[in-house]
């Protein structure tokens, strides 16, 4: 587990030091990762809500 997390550090540095001219720490990446988690699980707590209140998301849509 812990050579996974240190590889997924790695390319995370990797993907995202061409984006930027400082260089990035491993906490850089793991802050980045992090982020990326939270964004995504947002997202599906969001269709996870969506899903169980379809009639009240129609009634907003035919109000607009």
């Amino acid at each position: 587990m812990a050579e996974q997390r240190g590889a997924l550090l790695e390319d995370t540095i990797q993907f995202w030091q061409s984006r930027t001219s400082r260089p990035l720490t491993r906490e850089d990446a793991r802050q980045a990762v992090e982020n990326i988690v939270g964004f995504f699980t947002t997202l599906q707590n969001w269709t996870a809500a969506a899903e169980t209140r379809p009639s009240e998301l129609e009634a907003n849509k035919e109000a607009a």
